[in-house]
């Protein structure tokens, strides 16, 4: 049995994201639209690509990383300089 066809609302509050940016996806072709009496509807394996898409790197990575990151103890200071040598006499 397949699974229901969402239209565009329900793919909109489902993914949290406005419904112009969905059709602007659409438009691109990057998800595919099943057109329906003139109005998109969506395949639930669409709307988990959209899902994947919409996951970025650095938010996953700051979560990770942050794990693994121990916390600095003491910084070190900065050197300073020494003043010239003088040869001869």
């Amino acid at each position: 049995m397949p699974l229901p066809m969402k239209t565009l609302r329900e793919a909109s509050i489902d993914l949290g994201m406005p419904e112009s940016e969905i059709r602007a996806m659409v438009s691109f072709g990057k998800v595919r639209a099943v057109m329906k009496k003139g109005n998109p509807t969506f395949a639930p394996d669409e709307l988990a690509k959209i899902r994947r898409q919409r996951k970025t790197l650095p938010e996953s990575a700051i979560q990770s990383s942050m794990a693994e990151i121990p916390s600095p103890a003491k910084p070190i200071p900065p050197k300073k300089p020494q003043p010239p040598r003088r040869f001869g006499g």
